[in-house]
Parts: C-alpha cells; structure tokens; sequence
C-alpha cells in the first residue's frame, strides 16, 4: 500500500464554514500528566497508539490502550497520565446523532431502566480505518462544517452498525447518567435561582453551556422552564398556602410588592389579592 499524501490544492481556512473544534487530533509524549477539567462537551476520545491512564467519575483509575475508546460527558471531569507516546481523536458534540430513529429510541428507552454501566470500546476494522482517514483529513486540515457533518454521520452509522445496543448503551450511559445528574440538580435548586445567569453560577456551568444541556435534558429554554415554574408555585402558594403576600413576594424573589402585583397581572390577569380571594 503506497503510503503518499495527494497534494491539496483548497486552502478552507479563510472560509466561514471553517470549523476547527469537531474532531481534534492530539499526540502527547510518554510521562506527560494532563490535569483534571471539566468537560465543556460531549467527548469521544479514541486511542490510536500508545497507552494512557484515565480518571473521571466515569472511568476511574483506567488504562486504555491503543485501538480503544470511550465518552466523556459535558460536565464531567476527566484528567490523564500518558504512559507510553499517544496518538488520539476527539470528537466533540453536544448531542448524540440519530442515524436510524427506531433503533436510537429503542437504545434511550433500554438505558431508562438500567444501571450505568459505561463500557471501554474496542474499534472494529471499519471504525480503525475511519479514524486513520479522519487523522489525514486533520492534519490536511481539511476542516470544512459540510465535510465534518458528513464525518460525524459516518462515525454514527459505523457506531450503530458494528455495535449490539447492549454495547451501545453501555458506551453511552455516562451521558444518559450525567443527564440525570443535571434534572435531579435543577430541581431541587430552581427555586434558590433569580435567572439563568444565577442558576448557571449555582451549577458551576458557563452561561452558554448551562443553557444548552438544560434544553436538550428539558426539552425547552431554561428561562421559559423557569418561569413556568415561577408562575405555578405563585399560583399555588396564593390559593392554597397560608403564607402572607409578602412573604410570598419575599419567596419568589421581587424587589417589591408592586413589581409582584405587575407580575401577578401580567401572568394571572388579576392582582395577588384578587387570586388569594378567589
């Protein structure tokens, strides 16, 4: 097999589809120690060469080896001690790709019902070839978004297609686990929260992700859940607490009785003594 690049002529990196932080192709030298972070996204990180000790929540105290793989969820931390010279890809996303709907909801599905159990990865023969292909794209730069979203459904239908759903649901369940994490740490924080800024800090998250895994783990904006959530608790505490109006003013945050009545006839259609007559 002739081992010889084909000149590129294109140069993408001027372009506004240029893309850079997708797939990330990474070599470290041996003893080298990465510190512990928090994931800013969902992460694959595939083994080529080398041997590496991971540690996170996920996988603790973990050797890997060349040809394997695993996921990391947004949120987690992680940190690595390289043993021997690695070669490695990232692949970075915010969620996973649905390739075959009916297989993907029947993976989701089996997961509810089930431990975490994350799995370490082993790349079959079409997966290898895929990642020494992705490994020439990158070091080609050949990072246009319409070429890495094509790369992105390959990986998916390689993934869907060489692995049983009991496979999958073990690589993926850190995601499925940490998204369970993220509701079980909304709900019983919503209400310490003034806005999303404030509910972000609470959590530790940037703004930008805060915001992203809330709607993919609610379904909805976290500022449109929240004031939902305001709006029910208002409503329940005025027609069936004992609480006096300013201490549910005081509760929910308002700066004032006034801007609670504002709020009250905004969302009610009437005042809070006109709800708690009612």
């Amino acid at each position: 097999m002739f081992d010889e690049r084909c000149s590129k002529y294109t140069d993408c990196s001027s372009c506004d589809h240029f893309q850079k932080d997708v797939f990330k192709y990474r070599t470290f030298p041996r003893g080298l120690f990465l510190p512990r972070e928090r994931c800013s996204q969902n992460m694959m990180y595939f083994l080529l060469k080398g041997e590496v000790w991971v540690n996170s929540n996920e996988h603790p105290d973990t050797i890997l080896r060349e040809g394997q793989f695993i996921i990391q969820p947004v949120g987690s931390h992680v940190e690595f001690r390289i043993h021997t010279p690695t070669e490695s890809i990232l692949y970075l996303f915010d969620h996973l790709q649905s390739v075959c709907d009916s297989r993907f909801q029947d993976e989701l599905n089996a997961m509810e019902g089930l431990p975490s159990y994350p799995a370490i990865m082993t790349a079959c023969m079409p997966v290898r070839l895929f990642l020494e292909g992705m490994k020439l794209a990158l070091n080609d730069d050949m990072l246009c978004a319409g070429y890495l979203q094509a790369k992105r459904t390959e990986l998916f239908y390689l993934l869907n297609c060489y692995y049983t759903p009991t496979d999958l649901m073990g690589f993926y369940s850190p995601m499925y686990g940490y998204i369970k994490s993220f509701r079980y740490f909304v709900m019983n924080n919503y209400r310490q929260a003034k806005d999303v800024e404030a509910f972000a800090r609470l959590g530790g998250y940037s703004v930008s992700t805060f915001r992203r895994i809330f709607k993919e783990t609610f379904g909805e904006p976290a500022y449109q859940w929240m004031l939902k959530q305001k709006r029910q608790g208002i409503y329940a505490d005025l027609t069936a607490s004992d609480m006096t109006i300013t201490g549910i003013s005081a509760k929910y945050g308002f700066e004032s009785l006034a801007n609670f009545s504002h709020f009250c006839r905004s969302n009610f259609g009437k005042s809070p003594r006109a709800l708690r007559s009612k």
